[in-house]
């Protein structure tokens, strides 16, 4: 087995055969998150194309459960120790803790190669438990339309929302913020502090449909987060990128909003949990259970563990399931674009199951942060 340049001199014996295998794909997966998501972040993709070339770094990461080891994860374990006031030179590059001093012009890998080892007392902890929850609010314009989507041939019945993956439930509130789809018309609540924009490309979403009233709405995560916890809503605004001012703003209203009046969100596996919160809704709503960017962090098998639960759920439930996940995370989806780079962009499945029967549609390709969506409803079944 051949190994990048960067790995020289470390042992490849059998039994580290498969760390080394490792290793090689997390690097290949800093290298992708610089290329694929850094392309207007000048310090992230200087720190993950760093991070890709340093085997010290890799085998920090390995402290992490197997799905979250991720760029992600470590960039958000250092901002996170950078807002709660680590007083570091490191900290001159982050825009969300330097107050908006100019940035330096050398190379910020250096320092933060060392403020990571001289924090690892605090940052091992944070690796080993913390996931990462970026709970990107403007993906509420995605479920802003596909809630009336959902809802088209069942405009008489209440809706009960699930949230999967949930984080805060910020996205369980969509509802409650005003939009800005490019068209000059003002959606939502007016009157929202939480302004969010997309720019519609294709099809138009039936976006001025009704939305039939809500009755229930429950998220469930693995590590909920309370935003009426400052700890808790340092580590999930850790997680935005901090050369994103928009996105900051954004989480900021969206959390003042909740703090008002939290949704539920259960602390639970998916797939374990699914049928219970489902269980409890009234039995004449109609029940929408929505993803974003979690089930990729699933084994393959419990992907799969999940769409069988629905399946069982939808047998005797009027359902209707919206999955946003990359191409090519569930196979009951097919790809309508399969020689695009995946990383760019979000694929939005839509299962509905009425009477018993299952529906499949391709309901839209959207950015990842919902910057731009492309509607299209092509069936696929």
């Amino acid at each position: 087995m051949a190994f990048p340049a960067q790995f020289e001199g470390f042992s490849v014996t059998s039994h580290e055969t498969a760390e080394m295998a490792e290793m090689t794909e997390m690097a290949a997966s800093f290298e992708r998150f610089a290329r694929l998501e850094c392309e207007e972040l000048p310090l992230y993709r200087r720190l993950t194309l760093g991070a890709a070339e340093d085997p010290e770094m890799l085998k920090l990461l390995a402290i992490a459960p197997r799905g979250q080891r991720r760029p992600n994860l470590i960039l958000a374990a250092v901002h996170y120790l950078l807002l709660d006031g680590a007083d570091d030179p490191l900290a001159d590059w982050y825009p969300t803790v330097n107050r908006g001093a100019p940035q330096p012009t050398v190379d910020p890998y250096p320092e933060f190669r060392r403020f990571v080892f001289e924090h690892l007392e605090e940052l091992a902890p944070m690796l080993a438990s913390r996931s990462t929850q970026t709970n990107e609010v403007n993906r509420s314009c995605l479920w802003f339309a596909a809630w009336r989507a959902a809802a088209t041939d069942v405009a008489d019945m209440p809706l009960a929302l699930v949230e999967v993956g949930a984080s805060a439930g910020l996205n369980l509130l969509a509802d409650r913020y005003r939009y800005d789809f490019g068209d000059r018309i003002e959606r939502g609540d007016r009157s929202s502090e939480v302004r969010l924009t997309c720019e519609l490309r294709g099809r138009v979403p039936p976006l001025d449909a009704p939305l039939p009233r809500i009755v229930a709405r429950h998220g469930i995560d693995l590590d909920p987060i309370d935003v009426r916890d400052p700890d808790a809503l340092r580590w999930l605004r850790a997680c935005v990128w901090p050369e994103q001012p928009d996105r900051h703003a954004r989480l900021d209203a969206a959390a003042k909003t909740a703090a008002s009046d939290p949704p539920s969100v259960i602390r639970g596996d998916a797939v374990d949990e699914v049928a219970d919160v489902i269980e409890a809704f009234p039995l004449d709503a109609h029940v929408v259970v929505m993803n974003s960017w979690t089930l990729t962090y699933l084994e393959r098998s419990r992907r799969e563990a999940f769409v069988a639960a629905l399946d069982l759920i939808g047998a005797t439930r009027t359902l209707t399931w919206v999955s946003a996940e990359h191409p090519g995370c569930l196979a009951v989806f097919r790809d309508p674009k399969p020689t695009l780079e995946p990383a760019s962009r979000t694929l939005v499945g839509m299962v509905r199951w009425r009477d018993g029967a299952r529906m499949v549609d391709n309901a839209a390709t959207v950015h990842p942060h919902l910057r731009w969506m492309e509607w299209r409803r092509s069936s696929n079944c």
